[in-house]
This record gives C-alpha cells, sequence and structure tokens, in this order.
C-alpha cells in the first residue's frame, strides 16, 4: 500500500509541476520543482523504511506544491537576469537549502527505524505549522514583495505589520520548521543538525544580503524597523516606527 501512494504522490507532482511550467517556466520554478522533485521518485522503498519513505513522499509533494505555485505566481522575467548577483545567491543561500532538503529527504527515505505515534505526532505537527506560516507570511507580503532575487518592484512598500510586525522574515522561520521535521523523519542527531545548519547558512546568506538592500531601498525607515524587532523569532520593542 506504501509503495502505490508513493507512485501517485510522484505522478501527482509531475503532473502539477508540469502544469506549472506552462504557465511560468521560469529557472526559478525549475530549480524548485526538481529539488522536491528527486526526493519523490519512487524507487528504493521497502518494508523497513516504508514509513519513512512515505513521510518523506507526503511532505515533498505538499511543500513542493506550495513551493512551486509560489514561484509560478511571484517570479517575473526581470527577476532572473543570471547577472553575478544571481549566480551568488544561488550559490549562497539556494544551494545550502537544497542540499538540506534533499540530503535529509533522502537520509529519511532509508532509514529503517519506526515511527512511533508519538513522533509521528510531532514531526507532523511541526511540518504543517511551518507549512502554513509560510503561506500566511508569503500570501501578507504579496506578490510583490516575494521574490528570489532581492530587487525591488516599483509601488513595493515596507511591509512591518501583521507577522512582520514581530518578526523581519517569518517565511523564512517557516521553512526553517520545515526542515526541522524533515530532520526529525531522517532519526539522525548528527545529520539531522547537519541538515538545519546548511539551511540555516543559507538563510542567513541571504538576510544579510536582503537587509543591506533593503536598508539603501528604504533607508532610516528600514533601520528603525529592523532594531525593534526580531530577526528569526517574534520580538516587538516599544520603539515606533
Amino acid at each position: 500500500m506504501a509503495s502505490l501512494l508513493i507512485y501517485i504522490n510522484f505522478f501527482i507532482f509531475i503532473v502539477i509541476f508540469a502544469l506549472a511550467l506552462t504557465r511560468n517556466s521560469n529557472f526559478n520554478t525549475i530549480l524548485v520543482g526538481f529539488t522536491y522533485l528527486a526526493p519523490l521518485v519512487p524507487f528504493g522503498v521497502n518494508l523497513g523504511n516504508a514509513d519513512r519513505f512515505l513521510l518523506i513522499s507526503y511532505f515533498n509533494l505538499i511543500f513542493g506544491i506550495i513551493e512551486v505555485v509560489v514561484f509560478v505566481i511571484t517570479v517575473k522575467p526581470e527577476d532572473t537576469p543570471f547577472n553575478k548577483d544571481h549566480v551568488k545567491q544561488l550559490f549562497g543561500h539556494t544551494l545550502p537549502i537544497v542540499v538540506a532538503l534533499i540530503g535529509l529527504s533522502f537520509l529519511g527515505r532509508f532509514t529503517e527505524v519506526p515511527v512511533s505515534p508519538i513522533e509521528l505526532s510531532i514531526i507532523i505537527a511541526i511540518f504543517v505549522f511551518g507549512s502554513v506560516m509560510r503561506i500566511v507570511a508569503i500570501y501578507q507580503i504579496g506578490a510583490a514583495a516575494f521574490k528570489f532575487d532581492i530587487v525591488f518592484r516599483e509601488k513595493q512598500k515596507l511591509k512591518t505589520d501583521q507577522l512582520y510586525g514581530v518578526m523581519r522574515h517569518p517565511s523564512y522561520t517557516a521553512m526553517m520548521i520545515v526542515v526541522i521535521s524533515y530532520a526529525l523523519i531522517s532519526h539522525s542527531l548528527l545529520f539531522g543538525i547537519l541538515g538545519v545548519l546548511s539551511a540555516w547558512i543559507g538563510f542567513q546568506y541571504r538576510i544579510h544580503h536582503e537587509e543591506r538592500g533593503l536598508a539603501v531601498q528604504f533607508g532610516e525607515e528600514y533601520e528603525v524597523f529592523r532594531s525593534s524587532t526580531g530577526m528569526w523569532i517574534p520580538y516587538r520593542s516599544k520603539r515606533k516606527l
């Protein structure tokens, strides 16, 4: 039964990925799609690893669809110039996160340790929380402001309310929570930590360059916002914008 579900998930994602490419076949959508498609390939499942393999299959199907849809909606042609800055983002920001997601996925797929009911509940709760938070954060900031490269579009304003009123990067925090759920599926303390650390390094690289760009774009308004809110976790000082 698990094998059948894994095959179904694989083909569902292929169909959705193909449809997404007919709407917006940009490089970022392709990269994101293949990041989640690779762990969905239905080979290597057996009675020992079926539980964790199936979890990885569902998580990559669900979160992969979320990410592909997001990039189809938000990426504009001018956002992927393939210049020096774009390539730097690919290697500094994207690659460590892709390595974490694919590495933890395949480690989880081949882990032959049964998933206890308590462990399963914790993993699913963390994954759902992170996924929902990711969707909400992206919805709140809007398609005009959410993008792969650090570019600023016309009429873009600094977002300082809702989730962004208590932390500067809630969509990144949300994705880190999802990565933690992948790490738990791997059932390896060492490789789980390494996977989470790899993703964190990628996001820290992105945040460093993004915040420099925001400071240039919005000046003192952003400096006040940065000093009064948390980067990763909710925090709000009494200092007003």
